[in-house]
């Protein structure tokens, strides 16, 4: 029970993190986020413990417990690293017939975060989103990719929630891509795909720019730093 009250904590605190409602740089406590999240002591003090382990959360001696600021450097690792394996499997799905109920819970999950986006709902946004890339990885066998992969997306979420803020249009243009990158993949046309699949993904230069403008205090000064 309590491994699972744990697991619980631990995904409830890493929505909070990831759609900004624990924004970048600060301050909590566990007695905070035990009321926040309605969860116990202990459950509450592992996850942060693994969120601290994965660098979301950072323990700064005679000072206290803040939320890791962005390192854009690991984000750009982040996106690498799925980019590399994921274009892999974009490949295989574009050489296989997906069955009706495939195709209907692909284009679902397109509907889902469309509606997500109406109501400006980030948390929604990125589970269907995530739903809709984990499908292609169920479909062509490779689940336990994705599965690990999930450790490795957490690192870019935060700039695509910040880039979802910066405009509405950012929405709508995230789910353009993935309809076009879904019908490149029903059209067996994966040189299409690619191409859709790397701008889902993309964080440019200009973004990047953009964002550090608008979000400085978000982001460590030195990409380098640890977090």
């Amino acid at each position: 029970m309590v491994q699972n009250l744990t697991e619980q904590a631990y995904e409830t605190i890493l929505d909070n993190i990831t759609s900004l409602r624990y924004f970048p740089g600060q301050k909590v406590s566990e007695k905070e986020v035990e009321n926040s999240i309605k969860i116990g002591r202990t459950p509450v003090r592992e996850a942060l413990l693994r969120l601290r382990q994965d660098g979301l959360i950072k323990v700064v001696p005679q000072s206290g417990t803040y939320i890791s600021k962005i390192n854009l450097n690991r984000v750009s690792d982040a996106i690498l690293i799925r980019k590399s394996i994921e274009s892999k499997v974009i490949d295989e799905a574009c050489t296989r017939e997906h069955s009706r109920l495939e195709s209907i819970r692909l284009m679902q999950l397109v509907e889902e975060q469309r509606e997500a986006a109406k109501k400006h709902d980030v948390s929604s946004f990125l589970k269907y989103s995530d739903q809709f890339h984990k499908q292609f990885f169920i479909d062509t066998d490779h689940k336990f990719l994705w599965d690990w992969l999930s450790h490795i997306n957490i690192y870019f979420y935060r700039v695509t929630t910040l880039s979802l803020k910066l405009s509405d249009e950012n929405w709508e243009k995230s789910i353009h891509e993935q309809e076009e990158l879904l019908d490149a993949v029903f059209n067996n046309d994966p040189e299409k795909a690619h191409k859709a699949f790397e701008h889902n993904l993309d964080v440019t230069e200009e973004t990047e720019r953009v964002l550090l403008n608008e979000y400085p205090d978000y982001f460590y000064p030195d990409s380098n730093e640890e977090e």
